[in-house]
């Protein structure tokens, strides 16, 4: 058995023409702004525990260095970041979105602020004021997103404007497939809320055809800013398209007028 898997991974790792590395570099990382506390909670308290030198069950590969080629379309040297909180993945999606244009000058927690992420909107909170309490304050809605690049004065475009009445943009795989790969190519990442631990923000960053016409075996690459479950916290996933696209849906954090398909793409005006 153990030799069956070691040739299907081995399968994996010639399909997708990636280089396989056993560590994660500081050079693809944000750093934590020194007065952070990244010991306390969320991803960055993992401190890489659950890394798995040479995984047998989850092949790494350096995203970071590598480059869009044949079927894989990529963004080169996107940084990564891992959350200093339980609830802020839409602020760091967006943090990496900011690095990734060379925007630099703000940090998760004052995103957070912007967004009005995780705050106790109808005073209910009587045991601890200000923090959410309810589906709908949790983490932070796609009406939050969309407003920080607002304040900021970026181009934005999402699923609040772009879905129809009962909150999808795309019914066919192939207009989802289509619509990633035409921001990949125009440089420009997709952030997105699926029901990953209940409701999770990532960024996507790649994808990647495997050169035939079947969506079944499309791969995306993500920026997670959560990555504690593939054996190298290094800030990167990837998963099967397919997989993906019928479980992009929230569970039960989202407002319920945001629960299907939530996306937005953000880029400084006039780029």
């Amino acid at each position: 058995m153990k030799k069956k898997l070691s040739v299907v991974l081995f399968g994996l790792t010639c399909l997708l023409g990636m280089s396989v590395v056993s560590y994660a570099k500081e050079s693809n990382l944000i750093p934590f702004p020194k007065e952070y506390d990244a010991t306390a909670s969320g991803a960055s308290s993992y401190d890489g525990i659950g890394n798995v030198a040479n995984s047998a069950y989850f092949p790494v590969f350096d995203f970071y260095n590598m480059e869009s080629k044949g079927s894989l379309t990529l963004l080169p040297k996107y940084k990564t970041y891992q959350q200093t909180t339980e609830y802020t993945c839409g602020p760091v999606a967006a943090l990496t979105v900011l690095h990734h244009f060379g925007e630099t000058n703000y940090e998760e927690l004052e995103i957070a602020d912007i967004m009005g992420c995780h705050k106790d909107r109808n005073y209910s909170n009587k045991q601890n004021p200000g923090v959410a309490d309810e589906q709908g304050e949790y983490g932070t809605s796609t009406s939050g997103m969309v407003h920080f690049f607002e304040e900021i004065g970026w181009d934005v475009t999402s699923s609040l404007t772009e879905a129809d009445e009962a909150g999808y943009t795309f019914y066919d795989p192939e207009d989802f497939k289509n619509f990633v790969l035409e921001n990949l190519k125009n440089n420009t990442p997709i952030m997105v809320e699926n029901i990953d631990f209940g409701g999770h923000w990532r960024a996507i960053i790649g994808y990647d055809t495997m050169g035939t016409d079947a969506f079944s075996d499309d791969v995306i690459i993500m920026a997670d800013s959560y990555d504690t479950s593939d054996h190298l916290q290094d800030g990167y996933i990837y998963t099967n398209a397919e997989r993906f696209f019928y479980m992009w849906f929230d569970s039960h954090i989202l407002p319920n007028t945001q629960k299907q398909q939530q996306w937005l793409v953000a880029k400084p005006a006039n780029k």
